[in-house]
């Protein structure tokens, strides 16, 4: 990657109940790697990473915010002046999917109403979810989906530059 300066920095926040897999997602896109024994994130966590997209470079700021309930009050004041976050969920888990609406009211009331892609994790396990049940709550928020399995490294990257288009689109810099 080059040592040219951004054309664009953006303040992104990864969304979502413990345990579904933002911090794997996080450690897969920024380091490569997948540490088999990663522990709870414990308040916010940050990462720094470069995306060159259609020539342009993009600096991504990305905040790994714990999932705990207990880092609510926390959470908003990391979300204020973001301008884009993923919400992830773990097919393995219906709540966590469920959730959505406390994480996304969270968000847009500290960050005004930001792009966000819903992030869809663990697709190499079997989902208990069906895709009926995700298709209805994504669509009725307006949400774009992305399936990616941190472990298998399958659409990590993806999912990083579609948020990127998203606030390129809405010009949210």
């Amino acid at each position: 990657m080059s040592t040219r300066n951004p054309d664009f920095v953006h303040k992104l926040v990864f969304l979502g109940d413990s345990q579904v897999g933002k911090t794997s997602l996080i450690q897969r896109y920024v380091y490569d790697t997948l540490s088999p024994d990663m522990t709870r994130t414990i308040g916010a966590v940050l990462h720094i990473k470069t995306l060159e997209l259609d020539g342009e470079f993009h600096k991504q700021i990305i905040w790994d915010l714990g999932g705990e309930e207990s880092f609510a009050q926390l959470r908003e004041q990391y979300c204020a002046n973001a301008s884009g976050a993923f919400f992830v969920f773990d097919r393995t888990n219906l709540k966590s999917l469920e959730h959505i609406d406390r994480w996304l009211n969270s968000l847009y009331a500290a960050a005004g109403k930001v792009a966000v892609v819903a992030v869809e994790n663990k697709i190499d396990l079997e989902s208990v979810i069906t895709d009926a049940q995700i298709r209805g709550i994504l669509e009725a928020r307006g949400l774009k989906h992305i399936q990616t399995s941190a472990l298998e490294n399958k659409n990590v990257d993806v999912a990083f530059e579609e948020l990127v288009k998203k606030i390129r689109e809405r010009g949210k810099y």
